[in-house]
């Protein structure tokens, strides 16, 4: 599967957000890597989830700091995602099963989800950044 690449028209404005997708955008493309076994696997579910969890906290922060009026759908956005996230966890550690066909799934989930919700929901608040 071809990697993420990063654009410049999925910027929000915020240097930081920006670094933290880039981040995730790298997170994602290692997923897809054959050779991970049953710990890589657990490894990488396990960064996943500290790093969306402390991105999805820096972006609420800000969201809230500027004051962003379509706060609380964002949230249930993000919200939606960790309960994604917990249930796919959990699904790959009771049913240990083909790694690479996992980290694949995981991966076309995870692109098409985290471009979406860049693409559209966090480019909404682009204008709201920039009124800082």
């Amino acid at each position: 599967m071809a990697r993420i690449e990063w654009l410049e028209e999925y910027s929000v404005g915020d240097a930081g957000i920006d670094r933290q997708h880039q981040d995730l955008f790298a997170l994602i493309d290692r997923l897809d890597d054959a050779s991970l076994d049953t710990s890589a696997m657990s490894v990488a579910f396990e960064k996943l989830d500290l790093y969306v969890n402390e991105h999805f906290r820096d972006e609420e922060d800000i969201l809230k700091q500027v004051g962003y009026d379509d706060l609380d759908a964002h949230l249930r956005q993000h919200d939606e995602f960790r309960d994604w996230l917990n249930t796919a966890k959990a699904s790959f550690k009771s049913e240990h099963g083909d790694n690479a066909a996992v980290g694949h799934n995981l991966q076309v989930f995870l692109k098409d989800w985290l471009l979406n919700h860049i693409i559209k929901t966090d480019q909404a608040y682009k204008s709201w950044l920039e009124g800082r």
